[in-house]
Order: structure tokens, then C-alpha cells, then sequence
């Protein structure tokens, strides 16, 4: 029976779809919102490793893609392209009332954090967290999950790690967690692969 349960978010607890943001901004941008957000990975990825600020982000993408509006606009269309995947949230109230122990492990941003934190109330169910942007380390870098082992109050060998990325998996199968991936088009197929663990 594993003792505690570390979540990715993007494509997990909250779908994620970037051309949501292309579409509100494309009739101020000189760029496609098809090709707006392989334009912008670049900057993106800075800016979940913390090495470049919202603001910069913002400016830096506008200037990329011949953005005019203001960046305020920027990034209210940046920050909303989340939808609430509520199957993933009824598991995480189930564990919650169990008095399992959450935690959250996610590349991320300065942008992002804020908005899903104060639009889902299931973030506040989490007893810990570890943002990319916060700490320097993107999944599925090692180094992060080691982050993790030594900053929350988890055991890896008795944690469930669930992330909807291969890669992510693996990484954390290889530090020693019970890595169970996740497709929200197969919810009961992860309900199956996780009751094997709680049994």
C-alpha cells in the first residue's frame, strides 16, 4: 500500500493547450497561431527553468511573433489554457479523504502557478510542491527527483509518481518511484495500473 502520492499537472490534473492562447492573440501577431507555439518554445522553456521572468517572457515572445497589444493581454491569454480533467480530481479528493499524503511535481511557470492555484480549488488539497521555475530543474532531468527526495516528506519506494510523459516516467522509476503513466482518454485503465499498488 503506497504511503503517498506525487502528481504531475499538465495533461494530468489540468489539460494543458497552448493554440488556446495562439487564437486570442493571433489577430495582434504577425505569426500563425498554428506556428505560435513552436515559435515561442524557446523562450517557454526559459521561462519554466526560472531563467527568464514573466515580464521578460512576455516581452521577448511579443517581440518574436510581432505581438502589439499590450502585456497585460499577453499574459491573461497565456495564463488561461487550462481545462479541469474532473475524473483526475475526484481520484485526488478520494486519496485526500483517505489521508494520504499529495504532492505536486511540475515544469512550470511564474505565469501558469498563480492562475491554476487561484482557479482550482484542488491544488489547495496538496500538502507540498515542486515547481520547475522555483528550483532550476526541468523532468525529466534526475536531478529534480533527487530534489524531491531530499526537500519532501516522501519515501520514494512507498510513493506513486504519476505523469502522462514517457520520459517523466522513467526518470522517476529510475529514482526509485512507482511510476504510473497517464492518459486522460484511458482514466480507468490508470484506476486498474494504481489499484495494483493499493492492494
Amino acid at each position: 500500500m503506497p504511503d503517498s502520492y506525487l502528481f504531475d499537472i499538465g495533461n494530468v490534473i489540468i489539460t494543458v493547450d497552448f493554440t488556446i492562447a495562439a487564437r486570442k492573440i493571433a489577430s495582434l501577431a504577425t505569426v500563425s497561431p498554428e506556428e505560435m507555439p513552436a515559435v515561442l518554445s524557446p523562450f517557454a522553456i526559459d521561462l519554466e527553468l526560472g531563467n527568464i521572468t514573466p515580464e521578460a517572457f512576455i516581452e521577448a515572445a511579443s517581440e518574436r511573433i510581432g505581438y502589439t497589444g499590450d502585456p497585460e493581454s499577453f499574459r491573461d491569454a497565456f495564463a488561461d489554457i487550462f481545462e479541469l480533467n474532473h475524473p483526475m480530481v475526484t481520484f485526488i479528493e478520494s486519496l485526500k479523504e483517505e489521508g494520504k499524503p499529495l504532492f505536486l511535481l511540475s515544469n512550470t511557470n511564474g505565469i501558469h502557478v498563480p492562475f491554476f492555484e487561484m482557479t482550482y480549488p484542488v491544488f489547495g488539497l496538496f500538502d507540498g510542491r515542486i515547481y520547475s521555475h522555483e528550483v532550476g530543474l526541468m523532468k525529466p532531468d534526475p536531478a529534480i527527483f533527487e530534489l524531491v527526495k531530499s526537500s519532501l516528506p516522501l519515501d520514494p519506494a512507498r510513493t506513486i509518481y504519476i505523469d502522462d510523459l514517457t520520459a517523466n516516467c522513467e526518470a522517476a522509476s529510475a529514482a526509485g518511484f512507482h511510476a504510473v503513466p497517464y492518459a486522460a482518454t484511458r482514466h480507468d485503465e490508470f484506476l486498474e495500473a494504481v489499484s495494483v499498488f493499493r492492494k
